[in-house]
Parts: C-alpha cells; sequence; structure tokens
C-alpha cells in the first residue's frame, strides 16, 4: 500500500461567493474549486491503487490495468463494417465509455440540490480528505450532495471504490484469491464441497494447461463438434478469471455452420474461436433457469449478490442485492443498461428498492420498467436456504474473510454461481442509498488490520 502523498493542489481562495443565489457553475473559482477537488481524489493510500476498482491481479499480485480511453477510442473508430471483436475488449469499451465531465457532474448536484457550486465543490474536497475518500463520480452518483436526505455523519459512511483493493488486501489472506478468482478450479472446490453449482461442461482454452476431468477445447472444429454432437444446449459460457461478466455468452442453438449467440448474428466457428474468444480462457457451464418467481421480470437468470464478512463471533452479512437482468442481457451485471439492483432486507429476502443506472446515478423504480410487475416489497423466494448456502459456503474459504457471493434461485433450490475475494462497495451503495461503512463494518475492517476509519 502506498504511503501518504503531499497534496499538490492548486491552493483556492475559500472565501464565500457574495452572489449567492445566481452563481454559475461555469465560474472560473469554481472551475479551480472542481479542479482541486479531482487533485484530492488521488491521495494518501489511493495513489498506488488509482486504477479501476475491477482490474483484477496479475501473477506478480499487482494491478492489471483496465482498457485504456486510447484503446477504447481506437476500437469504436475502427471500420463500421467489421462486426466481430474480442468479447471481453468489447464489453471493457462499453463499460469505460466517456462518462460525463467533471463539470457537468457539479452541474447536475448543483440543479438536483438547488445549492450553490462553490458549497458543493467544498464540501466534496471535504469528503474526499475523510475516511471516506469519495471521487468526484461517486459523490454525484451516490447523491451524497443532498443534505436534505444525508446528515454530515451519514455522508462520511460512503466509501469509496478505489480503496476495494487495499481493504481487502489487509482483511484476506491473497494467497486465497485464485481458490474464488479462477472459476473452473473455484466450482471444483464446491462441487467437491457438496455444494449445488453450474455444472461444468468444458473449458476453451488454448495454452497447455490441463483441466482433469473436463473437457478441454482448443480448436473451432472441436468447439463445432462440442455444440451439435451433444444435447447441451443452452449453455453459458464466461471468462475463467473475468470480472463483471466483460465477455459473457449464451449459445442458444446448435448449428452445424455458425455459433448462434444470444443477442447476435451467428458467428463462423472460425470467427468466433480466433477474434470473438481469442486467447482468453472461457469455462462452459450449463445454463441454469431461475425459480417461477423471476418469470414475470425477466428470461435472463437474475442473481443475488450477499456481501459477507467473517471474524471470530461468526459470518456477518452487510448488505444483500437482488440483480435482475433485462430479458435481452445475458448477465445480471449492474452495468449493463436495462438492468435493476434491488436492495434486500437481509433477515427476510424483502424488496426494500429498486433502482437502474442512469447516466449521473441511478432511478428509483416501484415496479419492473419492462414489464410493469411490482417489485417493491415482493419477497425473494428461498431466502432462508439462500442464506444458509451463504452461511456454509463462506467458511471453505475462510482466509478470504471479506466476500460475496452471486447465488442464482432456481426452482430446485440455489446455485452458487460466483464466490468473490472481496467485492464492490459500489453496487451495495447504489442499490441502498446507504453508506458501506456501517458501525457493524468498521468495526469489522479494524479488526482485520484496515485502521484508517
Amino acid at each position: 500500500m502506498a504511503g501518504r502523498t503531499e497534496n499538490t493542489s492548486p491552493i483556492v481562495d475559500q472565501a464565500a461567493p457574495t452572489d449567492t443565489t445566481t452563481e454559475e457553475i461555469s465560474s472560473e473559482k469554481t472551475v479551480q474549486l472542481a479542479q482541486a477537488a479531482a487533485a484530492v481524489q488521488v491521495n494518501t493510500d489511493t495513489r498506488s491503487n488509482a486504477r479501476h476498482f475491477y482490474a483484477p491481479l496479475t501473477r506478480d499480485g499487482s494491478d492489471a490495468e483496465e482498457i485504456s480511453r486510447d484503446e477504447a477510442a481506437v476500437i469504436e473508430q475502427a471500420d463500421p463494417h467489421v462486426n466481430v471483436v474480442h468479447a471481453v475488449t468489447r464489453d471493457q469499451v462499453d463499460h469505460a465509455k466517456t462518462k460525463p465531465a467533471m463539470l457537468d457532474y457539479l452541474r447536475h448536484a448543483q440543479k438536483k440540490s438547488g445549492r450553490r457550486p462553490m458549497e458543493l465543490a467544498w464540501e466534496l474536497i471535504r469528503l474526499s480528505r475523510s475516511r471516506g475518500k469519495l471521487t468526484l463520480q461517486e459523490y454525484v452518483e451516490y447523491g451524497v450532495f443532498d443534505t436534505n436526505r444525508y446528515s454530515p455523519e451519514e455522508q462520511s459512511q460512503f466509501l469509496t471504490n478505489t480503496l476495494h483493493w487495499p481493504i481487502t488486501r489487509i482483511c484476506c489472506d491473497m494467497t486465497w484469491q485464485a481458490t474464488t478468482e479462477d472459476k473452473w478450479l473455484c466450482s471444483h472446490i464446491l462441487a467437491r464441497s457438496g455444494v449445488a453449482v453450474p455444472e461444468t461442461l468444458a473449458v476453451i482454452d488454448k495454452t497447455e494447461r490441463s483441466y482433469p476431468g473436463t473437457h478441454k477445447i482448443s480448436t473451432a472444429g472441436q468447439f463445432r463438434d462440442f455444440v451439435t454432437s451433444q444435447d447441451i444446449v443452452p449453455f453459458f459460457g464466461k471468462e475463467n478469471r473475468g470480472i463483471c461478466s466483460f465477455g459473457a455468452f449464451v449459445v442458444q442453438e446448435p448449428d452445424e455452420n455458425a455459433v448462434r449467440l444470444k443477442g447476435q448474428s451467428p458467428l463462423p466457428y472460425d470467427t468466433f474461436m480466433e477474434q470473438f474468444v481469442g486467447e482468453t480462457p472461457y469455462l462452459i457451464q450449463r445454463l441454469e433457469t431461475n425459480h417461477g418467481f423471476f418469470d414475470r421480470y425477466t428470461e435472463s437468470l437474475a442473481t443475488v449478490r450477499v456481501c459477507i464478512l467473517l471474524d471470530k463471533a461468526g459470518i456477518k452479512i452487510p448488505f444483500a442485492v437482488l440483480k435482475l437482468p433485462s430479458r435481452q442481457n445475458v448477465a445480471d451485471s449492474f452495468w449493463r443498461p436495462g438492468n435493476l439492483a434491488c436492495n434486500l432486507d437481509t433477515q427476510s429476502g424483502k424488496i426494500l428498492g429498486v433502482r437502474s443506472k442512469d447516466t449521473f446515478g441511478t432511478t428509483e423504480h416501484a415496479v419492473h420498467p419492462e414489464t410493469g410487475e411490482p417489485l417493491l416489497g415482493e419477497v425473494v423466494p428461498m431466502w432462508d436456504r439462500v442464506l444458509n448456502m451463504a452461511h456454509r459456503c463462506a467458511p471453505i474459504f475462510h482466509p478470504v474473510r471479506y466476500q460475496s457471493m452471486d447465488i442464482a434461485i432456481t426452482q430446485a433450490g440455489p446455485v452458487l454461481i460466483e464466490i468473490n475475494t472481496g467485492g464492490g462497495f459500489d453496487l451495495p451503495q447504489l442499490t441502498s442509498g446507504k453508506g458501506f461503512l456501517t458501525d457493524e463494518v468498521c468495526e469489522f475492517f479494524r479488526a482485520c488490520g484496515y485502521l484508517k476509519l
């Protein structure tokens, strides 16, 4: 973890503006304040971790770079007649598309709150220097600027995603990370432990790695034979060490000449293997189907994200989120347009709030925006069994003291889709409208050794 770095942001006159009603967000002083706030965002222990939270660890334990905006621009400006790109890269581009300008965030906060821009800028600076170290984007997306909703103490409970890995690395024995992040390995550990997981059908991998007991596919011909010679369609594919469902796909029906993917035109097998998959290893699993409760909302698989803290007193679940994918999406990640995230009561599974992503944060819903079916107040089925699965599985990875799980609820019962080392702070905060730093969470992080709270 990097040590404290000196703040080199420009010194700005702190005098309050004289006109409190007609001040313009574009004023030179406000621009300076916004620049100072942005400079503060990369400070103290976040400078070496200022890359995106979702960057996975490389073999040497450092953060892997996410796709840059320049790389995204190159891909977006490519020949429009070439429709096939590397699936993981394509989704990373969609996720990392240019966000609103810094001043646009401030303008949005001013418009929504009616507060003076200078006041907002100084509040942001204060929060970026406090324990939660919020960035400008987070300050606006979480709606922390709304002082009618949040007291100063409640504002201070919101936690930046840039501290995810610094905190996770202190809470967890990172030598265990491969047991959760290598999806083939994790599924084998869970299956051997008697946990319900999706059936592993095959692995796509062009390297020399072996996968004992699992069918390995390395060529287009092998993949065509796999798809057409067995009754396994539809099935789900995901990057074996992937994140955020980047590159995920669903094969919908067998075809001798092309791969038929959900939401895409058919791809020749050679094109699929050489361009869509590329050199990325994939785990192929049987496609699970939802419990009938979800039929009125979506045809795609929904999961419950459970945040888990393990300490000497046992297992605590401070947040739980139902992730509802849009009918046309192949996965439930909140960044995908049309997907919903529902804040759940951790004791009962009752839906307390429903939100979708928008340009500057989230939009609240009472009913499903695609189907019109009610969501607020509904209770997720088999909630006691979901909690039992979380309590049963978490100790298998006990050295990973801060972890998260994605659990699907099928007609036959809960199925553990993934377990993660750590888990983003953004989804629970965006969904619940509450800061991650509850008393319970703070006590846990301090007990693990993270003392900067």
